[in-house]
């Protein structure tokens, strides 16, 4: 804060960037000519020079990492899909991602720049990627979050913009496996990373000045003070100060270069304060002082920090004719979000041999024959239930009502369940014909329908 005082006016010049690190501007990110291929976003940074030209890389893009051996970050197992699997149709896939902007856009943007650069003076051009204060990321399987809510995602504080986030996840619904493993071709993308990013940045300008009527300013804060004591820094009585203010026509404001959503954020307590603070350093009047905040009576009030504003100085007015001015210009860091992300395939050479088909290790991506064999597995072991269950039926161990309930669940769940009296039989070393001995057990209780309930929970 700088005081400047000369014959007409007081300036209080304030100029804050919100931080003294270099930071790209947000407001005006590089342009590229309109024939550029390529998305990228590019940001000058906020401490350019003629000479020095520094550049924000933001990634546009994500890859699947590969590790200093050459292998990539990947990996898929599955089962069920080439034949029919007692653990069912399932899959787990192991994947670490990265931003990234792929290398002939960036070497080609970067060119671009520098010539423009150097063409304006520059001797020095650099780049390097933005520095994020939170990433998180969510894989997508089948069109879709692979959780189906998208509640499921790993965020990250920090860190590099370049660092990889793995991915664990099992999937057990049928399209999304079959989407995975049977690949549908060597390029076609089955899964995806979004990918949403927070970085800091510095915003527009905001040059403005409040100029203020000496007497009316004046006559406004000596009521204010001597009648109920200084507000402090208090937001809310700030806010009506300034609105009492520009309602008797004291203020005003004269904007250089401010976008009126940002003028519109301006707190009002600096500028009433910044008006204080002018006044009391040109009259002496208003004295700023340490004042016990548990002490309501005490002169001049206290502020929410203990500070408070009392009425001195010895003088009850001033015939000063020159306006009080507050200039302020600054810019100030605030957050910028990004989104972005890239599908990927989980098919071809060079990732077959990341893959492991857990039903048959000879088969790393089953067909779509493969899939039909499995329906006609399903079918057999349906007809053969069906069959199980009439006879059992008919031999009186299960009632209608048990019997509707069975062949509802073996047309659902085909060969994942067996009713067949020669599978439950073996289960518990019985004869096949078992219904023999469940119709003559002492124990009336002991029903046969329920002994073959308590079977099938066994089995």
């Amino acid at each position: 804060m700088k005081l400047i005082a000369n014959f007409y006016a007081v300036l209080l010049l304030v100029f804050w960037a919100g931080t003294s690190n270099a930071l790209p501007e947000l407001e005006e990110p590089v342009e590229l000519p309109a024939s550029f291929e390529g998305i990228i976003t590019v940001y000058p940074d906020n401490h350019n020079t003629t000479e020095t030209r520094s550049y924000w890389l933001v990634p546009s893009t994500a890859r699947i990492v590969r590790n200093q051996n050459d292998k990539l970050a990947f990996g898929l197992v599955h089962s069920g899909v080439s034949s029919f699997d007692p653990d069912g149709v399932n899959a787990l896939l192991n994947v670490t991602a990265q931003p990234y902007i792929d290398e002939k856009t960036l070497n080609d943007a970067k060119k671009l720049i520098e010539q423009q650069a150097m063409s304006e003076g520059a001797k020095n051009v650099r780049f390097r990627f933005v520095s994020p204060t939170e990433t998180s990321a969510q894989i997508l399987i089948g069109g879709q979050y692979y959780d189906w809510s998208g509640d499921d995602k790993t965020v990250v504080k920090g860190g590099a913009v370049e660092a990889g986030i793995p991915f664990q996840v099992k999937i057990d619904d049928n399209f999304d496996v079959r989407a995975l493993v049977q690949a549908g071709g060597d390029d076609a993308s089955t899964f995806g990373v979004l990918y949403t990013m927070k970085f800091n940045g510095v915003g527009d300008r905001c040059h403005f000045a409040v100029v203020a009527d000496f007497q009316e300013t004046f006559k406004h804060f000596k009521a204010s003070v001597s009648a109920s004591g200084w507000f402090g820094l208090v937001k809310a009585a700030a806010t009506t100060e300034w609105q009492e203010l520009n309602s008797k026509g004291a203020v005003k404001l004269e904007v250089y270069s401010c976008k009126k959503e940002t003028l519109d954020e301006w707190d009002p307590k600096e500028l009433v304060n910044g008006l204080m603070e002018l006044l009391q350093q040109r009259t002496g009047f208003f004295a700023k002082r340490l004042q016990a905040g548990s002490l309501p009576d005490a002169p001049g009030g206290a502020g929410r920090w203990g500070w408070g504003f009392s009425a001195g100085g010895g003088f009850t007015g001033y015939d000063d004719k020159r306006e009080l001015r507050l200039e302020i210009d600054a810019q100030y860091t605030r957050e910028q979000e990004i989104a972005f992300g890239m599908s990927f395939p989980s098919g071809g050479p060079e990732l077959k041999r990341y893959v492991k088909n857990l039903t048959d290790s000879k088969k790393p991506y089953p067909t779509s024959d493969d899939y039909k064999r499995i329906r006609d597995q399903h079918r057999d072991c349906r007809n053969k239930n069906l069959s199980a269950l009439k006879k059992l039926k008919d031999d009186g161990v299960i009632s209608d009502e048990l019997y509707d309930e069975l062949v509802q669940e073996s047309i659902k769940e085909g060969c994942y369940v067996d009713y067949r009296t020669e599978a439950v039989s073996e289960l518990l070393n019985l004869p096949e014909d078992y219904s023999f001995v469940v119709n003559n057990l002492p124990d009336t209780d002991l029903t046969p329908e329920f002994i073959y309930r308590s079977l099938l929970q066994l089995e």
